[in-house]
């Protein structure tokens, strides 16, 4: 009823409208100007179509892979046991292009400058763990977790072949100056499975070498070692591997290995030829999650 009442409305409006043009005498209908926009056109009118502006070129999606899983690995440096720590990793990239290469011992790194996909530059950060009083031997010093953070770089020479360096400085715990050189053969499909390899060269100072492997004149009364210093120098060498395979869309598995064996200053320590323990392997292996977010 009220859209019939309005259509009403409008027709006796116009109706009335233009009853009054019609009574008006043809002096004033030429007095008054007509606005050329109230011509009635003689053909029809074009359909309006308004020029819409040229919409940005869209962002690819963040892609985010999450790997988690049980490690067995030991609790600190020279440590004759494994304990199980859980493994932790995230990768990210954006679109379909592939997620970058990560390999067992970098640590968490966060990349803030970038040439290409060939350089990257950055902060780097590790956590170490701690050697409580009953551990290896009885009477030696705790050494507390220790906060590593530092600098890393990386060049990929290839597609294939990574070259990583990185520097840390330990806060609390060992106190000491890390170095660790590193290349990776890597073989991959995009994000279907990668495989790499590679070896790992560690120096240290005077500081992370005493704090972990030398026998204070205190220690030695209580433990029966003899006294000893370590300086800086080299302090391990090694293999790293990993590989990733994508299952489905979302799911796929990790698995990674470290070896290190301990050389020069820390394998001559007293306490390392003691409890036998200068070969250093921590092993896992996790499930992976992708997601995007858009």
């Amino acid at each position: 009823m009220k859209e019939t009442a309005m259509r009403c409305s409008g027709w006796w409006n116009g109706t009335t409208l233009a009853i009054g043009i019609a009574a008006a005498t043809p002096a004033s209908a030429q007095d008054v100007p007509v606005p050329p926009d109230a011509i009635a056109p003689t053909e029809a009118a074009e359909p309006y179509s308004p020029t819409l502006p040229v919409d940005a070129p869209v962002e690819p999606p963040l892609r985010i892979r999450v790997a988690l899983g049980p490690q067995l690995q030991p609790g600190f440096p020279g440590n004759d046991t494994l304990r199980l720590n859980p493994m932790i990793s995230i990768a990210r990239t954006r679109g379909d292009t592939p997620f970058r290469f990560g390999a067992p011992g970098d640590g968490p790194s966060i990349a803030l400058f970038r040439r290409g996909r060939q350089l990257e530059i950055g902060p780097t950060f590790l956590l170490t763990g701690r050697r409580r009083s009953g551990d290896l031997l009885p009477g030696l010093p705790v050494v507390d977790r220790t906060f590593e953070a530092g600098i890393y770089a990386l060049w990929w020479q290839s597609d294939r072949v990574r070259l990583r360096g990185a520097v840390r400085r330990g806060v609390g715990g060992h106190n000491g100056w890390i170095a660790q050189l590193g290349a990776d053969y890597v073989r991959r499909d995009a994000d279907r499975w990668l495989v790499s390899l590679g070896p790992r060269v560690t120096l240290a100072d005077a500081p992370f070498q005493r704090n972990w492997f030398g026998v204070s004149p205190e220690a030695s009364i209580a433990t029966g070692l003899p006294r000893y210093n370590g300086g800086s120098g080299l302090y391990s060498v090694g293999l790293t591997s990993r590989v990733n395979v994508e299952l489905t869309r979302h799911w796929g598995l990790q698995a990674q290995a470290l070896y290190e064996r301990l050389i020069d200053d820390a394998a001559r320590s007293p306490i390392i030829r003691r409890v036998d323990s200068q070969n250093q392997l921590s092993v896992g292996v996790g499930a992976t999650y992708s997601f995007s977010i858009r």
